[in-house]
């Protein structure tokens, strides 16, 4: 069952940075700080080929389950305060995943997954015991849409796996479950079946958004008319929608799209604001710079550490790799040399071509609190 109490929308608040504000502070101020989160990559493979996948290579790498160990428990000293399992690969593909799931949150680590959902069946207890959200990224809210962009014949399967996990959950409020679906102008239209889909299954929430193309290195399948449509679209959904689950749409758009609005001006995207009067996508492309980055770190499977989401598997952008074996920590590749030559270029904003912005509010607060406090003694 769907929570709905009076506090249904505290995961979801536009308002979660002001728990960070002293990080905030202290990188408005030039100085560093350890992540808040870290999504950390079981698996460097997958079993699906989903066309829009964001990871740029796949392999055939597991995380060792000591070295996830001494990881976490590092984690819990340096205060991070939540892991995600996620990218790089399909994350319950790892064979002690549960375990892996037992450690973080044992770690005092707030647990997200971000799954196929192909394997949700075997996990189903541990997921419902351990996880602080689960969500599903199932793409096409029918067996023929969602194997036309997974590749696979395993749609049933995903829907047993994700009603298992609602009913292992029972009345407690997490994890938040929700399903999430990448759709282009082709799949647009199934947007209402996809809510369908979430209220019979019991999910929380439903997340529409366009695919990422060109910052993951991939061709657009749309054209700039088709993406505001389909973004059209996702918003006519939601508004239209009285039921009892929560509708987010994520209302990212592509440079090539930023640039557009120069020339074709259309409603604003709520998620870049102003910016996009600039022909900017996001307050990176205007101050020309990135602050916000370590509060994110992402640990590949091979034990590579990334500064940011975006930038994962790119070798340039690596900062370093924790081999604790060696004596190498990642607090060591925190505060290290590869780590500080990757964040001057990162400061100036040198990875934009990558980047879908995911930290653009931290940015926000971070270059209100480097500026001038006019007005600070009023409310």
């Amino acid at each position: 069952m769907a929570f709905n109490d009076s506090l249904s929308g505290v995961e979801f608040s536009p308002h979660k940075y002001l728990r960070h504000a002293q990080r905030l502070q202290a990188l408005s101020e030039g100085r560093d700080v350890f992540p808040v989160t870290v999504e950390l990559d079981p698996v460097d493979y997958c079993n699906h080929g989903c066309g829009w996948c964001v990871d740029a290579r796949h392999g055939r790498t597991a995380l060792e389950l000591d070295f996830a160990r001494q990881l976490l428990a590092e984690f819990r000293v340096l205060g991070v305060q939540g892991v995600v399992y996620k990218g790089g690969g399909e994350p319950t593909l790892h064979a002690a995943f549960a375990e892996l799931l037992e450690l973080a949150a044992k770690s005092e680590l707030e647990v997200g997954v971000v799954t196929n959902g192909s394997r949700l069946d075997v996990f189903a207890e541990p997921l419902a015991r351990w996880a602080r959200y689960l969500r599903v990224s199932i793409d096409g809210p029918t067996a023929e849409s969602h194997r036309d962009v997974h590749g696979s014949q395993d749609f049933d399967r995903i829907l047993r796996g994700v009603a298992q996990v609602v009913a292992q959950r029972g009345s407690r409020r997490h994890p938040v479950i929700g399903l999430s679906f990448a759709m282009d102008h082709v799949t647009a239209g199934l947007a209402d079946e996809a809510v369908a889909l979430g209220e019979r299954l019991g999910v929380d929430y439903v997340l529409f958004r366009p695919p990422f193309f060109e910052e993951v290195g991939h061709a657009s399948t749309m054209t700039t008319q088709q993406a505001r449509e389909v973004r059209r679209a996702f918003e006519a959904t939601r508004q239209n929608y009285h039921g009892p689950l929560r509708i987010l749409v994520d209302h990212w758009i592509s440079d090539r799209e930023a640039a557009a609005e120069l020339d074709e001006p259309s409603q604003p995207s709520p998620r870049r604001g102003p910016y996009l009067a600039l022909g900017a996508n996001g307050i990176e492309h205007v101050t020309g710079r990135c602050l916000a980055s370590p509060l994110l770190a992402i640990v590949a499977a091979d034990r590579t550490v990334y500064p940011c989401c975006n930038l994962r598997a790119l070798d340039e952008w690596a900062v370093g790799r924790v081999d604790y074996d060696a004596g190498t920590t990642f607090r060591a590749v925190w505060e290290g040399e590869q780590r500080r030559r990757v964040m001057a270029r990162i400061h100036q904003a040198a990875c934009l071509r990558y980047c879908t912005h995911p930290l653009s509010k931290y940015n926000e607060a971070i270059e209100y609190l480097r500026g001038p406090q006019y007005h600070g003694g009023f409310v």
